[in-house]
């Protein structure tokens, strides 16, 4: 038995998004760049159908979005700045409870879109999720621990959301420390 496909924006049966979501997203605004990284941009304003896609497919393991973020995703970086790809992964202890690092999905779809290598390079240790802190909280940001050399590598580095750039600037630190060369940070969306 084969279900429809839902836009997690709206919940009408056929493309997800659907065109009419889709043409209420707004771009997103210039992000500013976190520390450790050349450049970051993201792909949607964190609001309305945008803030429920992304949410869908990070707690809700909503994946048909997935494919569309990508492509508009890796729009942001031209393929030939980019040696790999890879992700701000989330603990092991939410991808557990999850099934899935959403992150993950995102970063090896741009990777696909833009013909370059997808490495899981970073581990993230243990600490609070960045959601629902304060900003003042969010600065200190996540620890990541690396897994894997990546000397002299441009590197794509993906995630969902990029608010305080926290996150973004504590995983280009550490590929910094295996020898990424430039870190361009990307993300589906960022709030106003």
């Amino acid at each position: 038995m084969l279900l429809a496909t839902r836009c997690p924006a709206c919940r009408t049966v056929g493309p997800a998004p659907c065109a009419a979501c889709i043409a209420s997203m707004a771009p997103s605004a210039a992000v500013p760049t976190p520390p450790g990284l050349d450049a970051c941009r993201a792909l949607l304003d964190y609001d309305g159908p945008a803030r429920t896609v992304v949410a869908q497919l990070k707690y809700r393991n909503a994946r048909s979005t997935a494919s569309w973020l990508a492509v508009g995703v890796a729009g942001l970086v031209p393929a030939e700045e980019v040696d790999l790809v890879t992700w701000a992964p989330t603990t092991d202890l939410r991808r557990r409870s999850r099934g899935f690092d959403h992150a993950e999905l995102l970063a090896r779809k741009v990777a696909a879109q833009l013909g370059r290598p997808c490495w899981s390079v970073l581990v993230r240790e243990p600490g609070p999720p960045q959601t629902g802190r304060t900003l003042v909280e969010r600065r200190d940001g996540p620890e990541f621990v690396p897994r894997r050399t990546v000397r002299g590598a441009s590197v794509l580095l993906v995630d969902d959301v990029v608010t305080t750039g926290a996150t973004l600037a504590a995983a280009a630190r550490a590929l910094r420390t295996v020898g990424a060369a430039r870190v361009i940070g990307v993300a589906a969306a960022h709030p106003r």
